[in-house]
């Protein structure tokens, strides 16, 4: 009775757990499907296992990976989830199609399918060869300084790889700059594998870098300084210097160090303004003391500008009538008025009454009551560039007269 009861629970238990189970495990699908799907990114494949005498001779292209994970995890994969390689521990020195193979860190992350599945690999043999580390000296010194002969240590590197790639080396090169080079320059560089092709991928140098030592000394001072113009003589009368400019402004000068401290600037040649009424423009030598020199000769153009002053005049000017009507004569009152005129001194004194026209226009004028005057505004006109500041009076009596028969 007691094995009949124990049989009989120990079934119903099992029944009730495989149910519990089977609820659990659809519930958990139904709240996180599985979703099947092409991961987006590129994965890199790395060689394993290979041969110490050969070396892959190209780059291993990336694959793309087809995959199945529950819902929830696709948003932690990334690229280092897996571990994709191929194994050349059977590999020899030519072509190998090697299968590739993918490891997923989350074991709820399976690989359906890697495209491609197989890679062609380029298996060589290792090939080390030893080449001197040769010294490109890029751009120049500043004027003044030279370079001695460079000194490299090591002066020659170990350059391993394929033995198609090695075959293109025939030195190590490094770069160094000279411009700006007022000291000896002393430097670790990284030397740059090269052929007659140019600069040769997918080989190792040993060591990696390489001190590099190239002495530059002072054979003559230099320094630049600043030109002044000298400007000699006035303008003509009612004119005015302006600015004066200079070109170059500086200039680079070389000599004795001793002499050049002792130099801040340089005149030009004298440049003569007198009587001038427009711009002076003028190219002068650059006056230099003995021992100095320019590092290239040349002269400067000096640009003096001649400005008019400005001034005030005040002048009486005889009033004009046109328009007169017909039948009648204009008496004018008073028959000059005073013009202040503003503008250039010269072509105040340039210009003379004849240049000015006051009038008085009686077009819309009716003569009325004869023995009544009527107020007309004057009118003037003045050269280009005179001003009128102001008209006293700004008005006139006209008197209308019958004309005698």
């Amino acid at each position: 009775m007691t094995s009949f009861l124990t049989d009989t629970l120990g079934w119903r238990f099992l029944l009730a757990f495989a149910v519990s189970v089977t609820l659990w495990a659809r519930l958990t699908l139904d709240q996180n499907p599985q979703r099947v799907d092409v991961y987006p990114t590129d994965v890199a494949v790395e060689a394993r296992a290979l041969p110490p005498n050969l070396v892959v001779a190209n780059d291993l292209p990336p694959v793309k990976l087809r995959l199945v994970a529950p819902q929830e995890s696709w948003k932690f994969i990334e690229p280092g989830s897996f571990r994709v390689w191929v194994d050349l521990s059977a590999a020899k020195s030519g072509l190998v199609q090697a299968d590739v193979f993918v490891e997923a860190s989350d074991p709820q992350v399976r690989v359906l399918e890697t495209t491609p599945a197989k890679l062609s690999v380029r298996v060589e043999e290792l090939k080390s060869v030893t080449i001197p580390v040769q010294v490109n000296q890029a751009g120049q010194v500043p004027f003044g300084y030279r370079t001695g002969e460079p000194r490299v240590e090591p002066a020659t590197v170990q350059v391993s790889g394929p033995t198609s790639a090695i075959e293109k080396v025939n030195v190590a090169q490094v770069s160094v700059r000279l411009d700006e080079a007022r000291s000896t320059i002393d430097r670790s560089l990284k030397p740059e594998p090269r052929g007659p092709g140019g600069v040769v991928a997918g080989v190792r140098v040993e060591p990696q870098n390489v001190t590099v030592t190239l002495p530059v000394e002072q054979i003559a001072g230099s320094k630049a300084v600043s030109v002044v113009p000298i400007v000699r003589g006035q303008p003509a009368a009612g004119y005015w210097l302006g600015a004066i400019t200079v070109d170059p402004s500086t200039v680079q000068i070389v000599g004795d160090p001793n002499i050049l401290d002792t130099v801040t600037v340089l005149n030009t040649g004298d440049v003569d303004a007198t009587g001038a009424q427009a711009e002076v423009i003028r190219s002068v030598p650059i006056v230099r003391p003995s021992g100095i020199s320019l590092v290239r000769e040349q002269n400067t153009t000096v640009r003096v500008a001649v400005l008019p002053l400005q001034g005030q005049q005040v002048r009486d000017l005889q009033v004009t009538a046109q328009n007169v009507p017909e039948g009648f004569t204009a008496t004018i009152a008073p028959v000059s008025v005073s013009v202040s005129l503003s503008g250039p001194q010269p072509a105040l004194l340039r210009f003379g009454p004849q240049d000015f026209a006051v009038t008085v226009d009686l077009t819309a004028q009716q003569p009325g009551n004869p023995t009544l005057p009527v107020q007309v505004p004057v009118q003037i006109q003045v050269p280009e560039g005179v001003r009128v500041d102001r008209i006293l009076p700004e008005q006139v009596a006209v008197t209308f007269t019958p004309r005698q028969p």
